[in-house]
């Protein structure tokens, strides 16, 4: 298979993903698949729920804004959860934890960084594309203050979700065919900012 073949090849399967997940974000029980799924991504699931949220403001630019609200109230409740199941169960699950979801050495990078700023670290968590569900069972389990998590996570996943339903409210019809002609090249810079985000969270501790 030459290099072109396996390019093209590629290409496809994205624009396939991505084509399927506008037309689910189009189907009517879009709101209902986004909130469950923002829910449980501050929980268990390990893949963002970005990816949902551009494609539901992207078929309905008018409605970018109420469903980064909504996208931003889910997470909330699924991290407040989160940190309910960390405080009430984490000697149970713990063991589950470390062995699907996160280390026991994430684990302990997580309360050592907590310890130093509360509030900043877990805006870090909810605002970068790190697995949040490290976060919200880690502040759970150690007890931390509620208002400082809950202020966090509001303005961390408010502002990364508004950013992007902001865009699209804006510039509507236009940004969706800007992604489609340039929907390659932005994936590899979105995959090139997890790994920088990534890199620099490695390189502080």
């Amino acid at each position: 298979m030459t290099n072109s073949k396996a390019g093209k090849e590629s290409k496809n399967i994205l624009r396939t993903v991505y084509y399927w997940t506008l037309k689910q974000a189009e189907a009517s029980y879009a709101d209902w698949f986004i909130g469950l799924y923002s829910f449980l991504e501050a929980i268990i699931i390990p893949l963002p729920t970005d990816p949902l949220l551009l494609a539901r403001a992207t078929a309905k630019p008018k409605l970018a804004l109420w469903v980064s609200f909504y996208v931003t109230l889910t997470s909330l409740l699924g991290a407040l959860a989160g940190y309910f199941i960390g405080m009430c169960f984490w000697e149970t699950l713990s063991p589950f934890v470390y062995s699907y979801i996160f280390s026991e050495e994430t684990f302990n990078i997580v309360v050592e960084r907590v310890h130093e700023s509360t509030f900043l670290f877990i805006l870090l968590g909810a605002f970068s594309p790190l697995p949040f569900k490290a976060f919200s069972l880690t502040a759970g389990s150690m007890g931390l203050g509620m208002v400082p998590f809950t202020l966090a996570t509001i303005v961390g996943r408010g502002v990364r979700y508004f950013t992007l339903g902001g865009l699209i409210y804006i510039y509507g019809d236009s940004i969706k065919d800007f992604i489609d002609r340039k929907l390659e090249i932005l994936f590899l810079l979105a995959s090139l900012i997890v790994f920088l985000v990534l890199a620099l969270k490695i390189w502080l501790l």
